[in-house]
């Protein structure tokens, strides 16, 4: 395989995780009731989520989302 070949794949490998990572940070935001949430209120998260992209969905990941039964911080 020379290196025009490895380059046309390689966006991928980047693009497919980012995407699966803010796909499950915006399902479990909408699953995720008000009332549990952490640190800003829903519509905050909303923003954060849609214009930020990955980083607003690590963001939601780290500090947003309910703290899990038994997880001490």
């Amino acid at each position: 395989m020379n290196m025009a070949g490895a380059a046309s794949w390689l966006p991928w490998l980047v693009l497919i995780p980012c995407l699966a990572i803010w796909v499950y940070s915006l399902v479990d935001f909408i699953q995720t009731d008000e009332r549990e949430m952490r640190t800003f209120s829903r519509d905050t998260w909303l923003v954060l989520l849609v214009f930020g992209s990955v980083v607003g969905g690590l963001a939601w990941l780290a500090a947003g989302r309910p703290r899990l039964p038994g997880v001490h911080r």
